[in-house]
């Protein structure tokens, strides 16, 4: 603890314990402590730290109240936010009693000793209300030394002790009925009324007069009667769950039982912690007593009372160790003691218990138990059978006893020596197959099981259980697994380590068989294994899934779905619908942690016996189911590192009402902290997490109440919690936490929005720009078109037009020079048109590009008597061609027909238009043969080639029956 002088202790409705100290307030989750005092760099800052006796801490809904330096606060707990109570809020001087009745009502006792002359000093009883703060119920003078208390009754009465006017009862509204002197003479031979009054569930008045020990007021008589007549000051008491009365003075400490039986405790607790002074006695909502001392607090588990113990050992450690447990025809319970080799009988009807003294036929020097473990009955249970080297009977009424030293051959004295009773009352002992012995008492005979020679002899039975099938026992052993054995000398089943299904232990100390036929077996060091013959199955239950020790030697069914296990360390209460364990240790109320094997047993009446290392348990299994923690597990409080500010940021999380936690993208680790708010081992509770959204199974934390997690991704996801108490019950809720993992900036979605509506905003203005700088580059065309149409053309039709006049008048030997003029003028002019319109963004759909090749051949064909065919076939007349398409198509054509002029001798030219398949197709045939007089560079050729590559396009020639041009477009027209 972080301040060890204690003085006042209270719970809120959370589950969260609250400290008073000298130092400032305590908040207690079970695993840390939250400090508020008035250190000014504490965020949990209050003005005033020091509580003292009496000035206690009080819970009103999400308020704590308390006093500290003589004023009074109101804590919200929720908020830290603090009022403080003042003069102008009505407190007339100091407050040195703080009490909240039943209904909540606030009260306090002020004194206005040190603001005010000798005679108008008084005491003020006041009573705080909302609307008008405290206002004052009664008042009285003050003597010369101080002492008030106050206090409730069942019936909310309030009761105020004073030094001079004894005690003052007054009905919960403030008024006044009754004065009482309980009184104590001072030493200066006034009266002194120096007590403190305590009201137990039942309305009895307790009152403390100094150095008298204990009063209680006998309402039958009218009269007060000292229940502990001691010289001791009394100052505190608290009543448990279970009716004890708990008083605490200085350095005392009592207990009195629901029978008015007083124990001191004062001892035990010094031994645990060395205090003067016990401040505080106060009994949380799952009943654990808590001891406020001046050097720390003291724990104590108050439960109700579970076990009865029988036969138990004042000694430490081994006492009376206890063997096979039997009920007699009357209903007594008889078990065996192994230290001093007797037979104890207990009868419930008197709970007394006494020894079975044996006499009869053997020998007095031996004791007829010596080496006996097990006991089976008789159908009547007039007589208990054992053995150990020999067989032992025993009649039950009397303690006469009979050895049959016959079987000894067939015994082992240092063995198990196991034994049980059949169905039809006939006996089954023998360590092994070959000893194996069935005996018929009525008759006297016996008979072995395995009548012929064995092959394999399987050596030291532990355990017998006559099985569901008739005629069938299973058998436990040390180092052979588990055998099913027919009475008619044949084994029917084998299971271990090497069986299917196998076994994890070959060491069976105990079997409990089902009504499904499936089986519980119990190992040495492994735990319990469910087997189920039919189905091949065999589970493991051990320390890993909440049992209390792999040593398991004893088990008993509790109705269909819960079995009693004993183990070397604990009692396991096991729930076998939901596979939970619930672990009960000498904490709980037993006799001894370890269990012996052959010690348990089931009475006539349902109650259940366990015997030990020191004694027997006896219970009703009813009182053991509870399978769940009355507190709910809580989201305490959350850390994390935020790499930004460089820090540690814990932020509590314990009143908040959505839990929703919000993880920056600057955090580069979080720890989500938890609790469950049942303080007893509370750091032996285990707890289990998963995280949905990232992980797909439950973690054990073990008894970590946090789990951490570095830079999880981005994204939602609820983090489950789930726990258990350290004797495995759970929590009765799985703690749910949403969290909300934030991306980096550039990762979230308006950033991510606002980074494509930039870059849409770019490529929009991009393709803005490159519309006006294609329809710049087209309004350039057209006018270089219209430009060099008009100008040039123009100029070079004059320069024909003057060449041919020039002609007319010229020279004989000017007038070629001058023709040659002006046929290349006019070729400029048709090359020239040409261009123009290739570039013409005029001019650029399909039916353009046809339109301009009939012309051309019309100007370049039909001069010469060549007839000009053109075929279209599903073509798109309006479709727009690239520049490119245009001007190499045209071109393309244009070489065509020129080298069909120039080197064939064609009477028609074929050309075909045509779309297939998503391409299109261009065919430019003729009908005549090369002409071999003009020879061709091949130029024609190649410039076609080109122009069909630039367009991703194929060109093939054919030059038999004529010329033809085939042309694959990567477009269709």
């Amino acid at each position: 603890m972080p301040y060890r002088d204690v003085k006042s202790i209270t719970q809120d409705s959370i589950g969260f314990m609250w400290f008073g100290t000298t130092q400032g307030l305590l908040k207690y989750d079970g695993y840390s402590f939250k400090i508020y005092n008035n250190n000014p760099n504490n965020p949990n800052f209050i003005e005033n730290e020091q509580l003292t006796e009496h000035n206690t801490i009080y819970q009103v809904n999400n308020s704590l109240w308390f006093a500290a330096n003589n004023t009074v606060f109101k804590l919200n707990t929720k908020t830290d936010s603090i009022i403080t109570y003042t003069e102008t809020h009505g407190i007339k001087g100091d407050v040195i009693e703080l009490h909240i009745d039943d209904k909540k009502q606030v009260w306090v006792v002020s004194d206005n000793h040190w603001t005010s002359k000798r005679e108008d000093t008084y005491q003020y009883l006041q009573k705080f209300d909302e609307k008008h703060g405290f206002q004052v119920i009664d008042s009285l003078r003050r003597g010369s030394r101080e002492f008030t208390r106050l206090t409730s009754d069942q019936k909310n009465n309030l009761w105020w002790s004073t030094l001079t006017k004894g005690t003052i009862k007054y009905t919960e509204n403030g008024k006044r009925l009754q004065n009482y002197d309980l009184n104590t003479s001072g030493s200066d031979g006034k009266n002194k009324y120096r007590g403190t009054s305590f009201f137990d569930s039942k309305n009895l008045h307790y009152y403390f007069p100094s150095n008298k020990g204990i009063t209680r007021y006998n309402t039958s008589k009218s009269e007060w009667e000292s229940i502990l007549n001691e010289p001791l000051s009394i100052h505190h008491a608290a009543e448990d769950n279970e009716g004890n009365i708990w008083f605490a003075g200085d350095a005392f400490f009592y207990r009195m039982d629901r029978f008015g039986n007083f124990t001191d405790f004062s001892k035990t607790a010094q031994e645990q912690v060395d205090f003067t002074r016990i401040s505080e006695l106060f009994v949380d909502n799952n009943g654990l007593l808590w001891v406020a001392t001046d050097n720390g607090i003291l724990k104590l588990r108050i439960k109700p009372k579970i076990f009865t113990q029988l036969f138990k050992s004042n000694e430490k450690d081994w006492g009376n160790a206890m063997r096979s447990i039997f009920e007699t025809k009357s209903g007594d319970i008889i078990g065996l003691c192994e230290r001093e080799k007797k037979l104890m009988v207990f009868s419930p009807n008197i709970q007394e218990g006494k020894e079975l003294e044996l006499w009869g036929d053997y020998n007095a020097t031996t004791n007829p138990l010596h080496g006996a473990r097990f006991f089976s009955m008789d159908l009547d249970k007039e007589y208990a059978y054992t053995v150990n080297e020999d067989l032992v009977k025993i009649r039950l009424k009397d303690g006469f006893t009979t050895v049959f030293a016959e079987f000894a051959n067939r015994l082992n004295i240092t063995g198990a020596s196991p034994i049980i009773t059949l169905k039809d009352g006939r006996l089954l002992f023998g360590f092994t197959l070959a000893k194996l012995t069935i005996y018929t008492p009525e008759t006297g005979e016996s008979e072995l099981v395995f009548k012929d020679p064995i092959e394999k002899d399987y050596l030291h039975f532990r355990y017998f259980l006559e099985s569901n099938t008739s005629e069938t026992v299973w058998v436990g052993t040390v180092n052979n697994g588990l055998l099913k054995i027919n009475l008619n000398g044949t084994i029917e089943a084998h299971y271990d380590l090497n069986s299917d299904p196998p076994l994890n232990k070959n060491n069976i100390m105990v079997i409990h068989e089902n009504k499904d036929e499936s089986l519980w077996l119990g190992t040495f060091g492994g735990g319990i294994i469910h087997l189920t013959p039919h189905k091949k199955e065999a589970f493991v239950y051990d320390t890993s899934s909440g049992l209390a020790n792999n040593n398991v030697v004893g088990i008993l069914p509790y109705n269909d779905d819960h079995l009693l296990v004993s183990t070397y360390d604990g009692l396991s209460f096991f729930n076998m619908k939901t596979k939970r364990f619930h672990n009960f240790f000498e904490e709980d109320g037993l006799t001894h942690n370890e269990f012996n094997y052959t010690s348990f047993f089931k009475d006539s009446n349902s109650n259940y016996y366990f015997g030990g290392m020191n004694g027997i348990n006896m219970f009703n299994p009813k009182n053991l189911t509870r399978d769940t923690l009355i507190n709910p597990i809580l989201f305490s409080s959350l850390t994390r590192f935020n790499s930004k500010s460089n820090d540690i940021q814990k932020t509590d999380f314990s009143y908040a009402a959505n839990s929703k936690v919000t993880i920056t993208p600057y955090d580069q680790y979080f720890q989500v902290n938890w609790t469950i708010p049942n303080y007893f081992k509370n750091i032996e509770n285990q707890y289990f997490t998963k995280l949905e959204g990232y992980e797909n199974t439950w973690f054990s934390q073990g008894i970590n109440p946090y789990v951490r997690y570095n830079k999880l991704p981005a994204g939602d996801y609820i983090l489950n919690v789930k726990g258990t108490d350290f004797s495995g019950i759970e929590s009765n809720n799985t703690l749910k936490i949403p969290i909300t993992v934030g991306s980096i900036f550039y990762k979230t979605w308006w950033f991510i929005l606002l980074s494509a509506l930039l870059i849409l905003a770019i490529i929009y203005g991009l393709f803005q720009f490159r519309v006006r700088q294609i329809l710049a580059i087209e309004q350039l065309r057209t006018n270089i078109s219209s430009d060099l149409h008009d100008n040039l053309g123009s100029m070079l039709s004059g320069i024909a037009m003057q060449s041919e006049l020039v002609e007319a008048n010229a020279k004989k030997e000017n007038k070629s020079k001058l023709n040659k003029i002006a046929t290349t003028s006019r070729d400029a002019i048709s090359q020239m048109r040409d261009l123009v319109w290739s570039i013409d963004n005029r001019r650029e759909r399909t039916s353009d590009l046809l339109e301009r090749m009939e012309e051309l051949a019309d100007e370049l064909l039909f001069p010469k008597n060549i007839s000009f065919h053109l075929e279209k076939n599903n073509l798109n007349f309006n479709k727009k061609l690239s520049i490119t398409a245009k001007q190499h198509l045209f071109f393309i054509y244009k070489e065509a027909v020129t080298n069909i002029l120039r080197h064939s001798n064609a009477k028609n030219v074929f050309v075909k238009f045509t779309n297939q398949n998503g391409f299109g197709k261009v065919i430019i045939s003729d009908d005549g043969t090369i002409n071999k007089t003009n020879k061709s560079t091949g130029f024609g050729l190649a410039n076609m080639t080109l122009r069909a590559k630039k367009m991703n396009a194929t060109i093939n020639f054919i030059k038999e029956d004529g010329f033809e041009i085939h042309l694959k477009l990567p477009f269709k027209l």
